[in-house]
């Protein structure tokens, strides 16, 4: 077993490929046990939204759908709409019968513990395209359980490369945002753009969160103009923060940082 606190090795070896290729599709054990509430609530949403629709006989010929999109015309996105005339409503059957089908793949993969990231890909896409039709609840909280998820079965990677993946995930935050209808706490989480763009920025810091190290964060403070104001107004150094940080937790109190 690769340990991750020493990513990445020094030589690809075919143990390394074997794990990196297990771990993009499956939760590791300890892991699995911890996340395992977030799990099963996935399984078991995704499995009723799919049993609901195979046993609806107007799901199957498309009516139900084509029902559920006229419902939600005042509400979804301005940009949606040209895509639900156009693909959604002609193919309304066709598009039944992937939905229903897509869902219970969904559950049988997190079931089986096997191709679980192609699997919560699958429900984010499904999930974004609720929303965006205006559908935002329980979508929004699908997406948060779904995007960490997919961060728990994330390798490390520098921090540099979190910084560049982040910006990706705050490009859907702002192009999200003008879309929005409200700012009334009332009626903010049924606005789909909000909900949307707050997700989108939720994936970004937290992609930051999980790649930096303690000491990598304080350096980046202590570069900042905020982070040398703090440093000559308190005397604390950024280099005994490290020093603080890298100590044992059974260290002394002398091992914190000292003022100059």
């Amino acid at each position: 077993m690769i340990s991750t606190t020493d990513w990445p090795p020094e030589a690809a070896t075919s143990e390394f490929a074997t794990e990196e290729s297990r771990r993009a599709r499956v939760l590791p054990p300890g892991l699995l046990a911890i996340l395992a509430p977030m799990y099963l609530f996935l399984i078991a949403g995704w499995f009723r939204a799919g049993v609901e629709k195979v046993i609806d006989p107007s799901w199957w010929t498309g009516e139900y759908l084509l029902d559920f999109l006229g419902e939600q015309r005042g509400d979804m996105l301005p940009f949606f709409v040209p895509f639900a005339d156009s693909v959604l409503e002609p193919l309304a059957p066709v598009v039944a019968w992937f939905v229903v089908w897509t869902q219970l793949m969904i559950a049988v993969c997190l079931v089986t513990n096997r191709h679980v990231r192609l699997a919560l890909w699958a429900g984010i896409v499904l999930n974004l395209s609720f929303t965006m039709v205006g559908r935002v609840n329980p979508s929004a909280f699908y997406l948060v359980m779904q995007v960490t998820l997919l961060f728990a079965l994330s390798r490390p990677v520098a921090l540099r490369i979190a910084a560049r993946r982040a910006t990706l995930w705050l490009v859907p935050a702002l192009a999200f945002a003008p879309f929005a209808r409200t700012l009334d706490p009332h009626l903010v989480i049924d606005d789909p753009a909000l909900m949307l763009s707050f997700v989108s920025l939720l994936a970004a810091v937290t992609t930051i969160a999980v790649a930096a190290e303690p000491t990598e964060l304080v350096g980046l403070a202590a570069s900042s103009r905020f982070g040398r104001s703090f440093a000559r107004r308190t005397g604390i150094s950024p280099a005994s923060v490290h020093r603080w940080l890298l100590a044992d937790s059974s260290s002394s109190p002398e091992a914190r940082p000292p003022r100059s």
